[in-house]
């Protein structure tokens, strides 16, 4: 029980939660149409605790634990954004971009990473943004916010 513990307490501390009850709730609300968001990781404690994440942001995830999984749900829901580690196996979230922009060329996607992404033309493109980790919490809920109005202007 110990190790499981302390696994999660570096796994944890790969997230800065810089929010706090003294911030404006009205910052961390999200636009009304209730989003949903197709999360990707491979890695089970922080998948799960992005869906906490994201659900104390205010948005509703569906979990998948690889690309082919994810491709499964998005095929069978309706998701408004995207949000996918980088560095999983089989499928990394690069394949995960290409495969959902062949299904909606407009579909919002934000890579989470802790490696180097500069320069690499898949950053750059419309519509997609890139989180480095460790992540914080504000700059996370700020950039969903930014791709949904983004696509909401479309």
């Amino acid at each position: 029980m110990s190790q499981k513990i302390a696994i999660r307490a570096l796994v944890y501390g790969d997230f800065r939660v810089m929010a706090s009850g003294s911030q404006s709730h009205g910052s961390m609300t999200p636009p009304s149409q209730n989003p949903t968001i197709l999360l990707v990781d491979d890695n089970t404690v922080v998948r799960d605790m992005l869906v906490d994440l994201v659900a104390s942001l205010g948005y509703r995830a569906d979990a998948a634990a690889g690309g082919a999984e994810a491709l499964a749900l998005f095929d069978r829901g309706h998701y408004s954004l995207v949000l996918t580690d980088l560095l999983m196996p089989g499928m990394n979230g690069w394949d995960v971009l290409a495969a959902v922009r062949q299904r909606d060329a407009g579909m919002p996607v934000i890579i989470i990473t802790g490696s180097p992404v500069g320069g690499d033309p898949r950053a750059l493109q419309p519509g997609v943004a890139v989180v480095k980790k460790p992540v914080d919490v504000t700059i996370l809920d700020a950039t969903i916010k930014q791709m949904l109005l983004a696509r909401l202007a479309v």
